[in-house]
């Protein structure tokens, strides 16, 4: 047996949201199967070069210019990985972000899971692992995340047929980020006619709350509601 030790993968998050930093740092040291070392930065300029991160995490939704932060990271550290934290209503951004060439998107409706897989799928590219078969990492293309190819990946979750239409418009706005008072004005309907809409649809897909419906949806987004 091997007693080669695995390398450390250095991480920087840069966010000015101290919620997502403490969250973030929680998550990615709690995962015992790869050895990390985590950093957290409210701005780039407080990042020294020298360190020279494996993987930069930036938050979409506090990065005003996120193209010049990019490119800043490109030319101070061109070896280290970038992976975007965005939400799902800042669709545009998000867009010209990954057209600038990031390695990476994560969802912050996600669950911890989700960052973890995308993070060891890019230490599989990052990091030489001695005695390790290390398997192909995919790029991610918008909405969707790296994950590691598993042998029998389960199928995406289906909605119930049971969902009214009225009720996979209300899911659709969901969606688009709207609440439920935007969504009773979207459809001309009262505020406690949506509540009521939603505690039917939380009783037929199965989730307890308004995020894990955006998670469900995220993973069935290949079904159509």
């Amino acid at each position: 047996m091997s007693s080669e030790v695995m390398p450390t993968l250095t991480i920087a998050i840069l966010s000015s949201q101290y919620l997502v930093l403490l969250g973030l740092q929680k998550i990615l040291e709690s995962s015992a199967t790869i050895p990390m070392t985590v950093h957290s930065h409210q701005k780039l300029d407080q990042f020294h070069t020298e360190n020279r991160p494996d993987v930069f995490i930036l938050d979409l939704e506090t990065e005003r210019n996120v193209l010049d932060t990019i490119n800043r990271i490109r030319e101070s550290t061109p070896t280290s990985k970038i992976v975007l934290l965005c939400g799902m209503e800042d669709q545009e951004r998000t867009r010209a972000a990954f057209a600038s060439g990031v390695d990476g998107i994560i969802l912050k409706v996600q669950p911890p899971g989700v960052v973890l897989a995308v993070i060891e799928a890019l230490y599989a590219t990052t990091k030489p692992q001695p005695s390790v078969e290390r398997e192909g990492a995919m790029k991610i293309r918008l909405g969707l995340s790296f994950t590691k190819q598993a042998e029998s990946a389960p199928p995406p979750p289906a909605w119930p047929d049971a969902l009214t239409e009225r009720e996979r418009e209300i899911i659709r706005l969901v969606g688009h980020g709207l609440s439920n008072k935007d969504i009773a004005y979207q459809l001309s309907i009262s505020d406690s006619t949506v509540r009521h809409h939603m505690t039917n649809i939380f009783d037929k897909v199965g989730v307890p709350n308004r995020q894990k419906l955006l998670v469900h949806a995220h993973h069935a987004r290949s079904t159509p509601v």
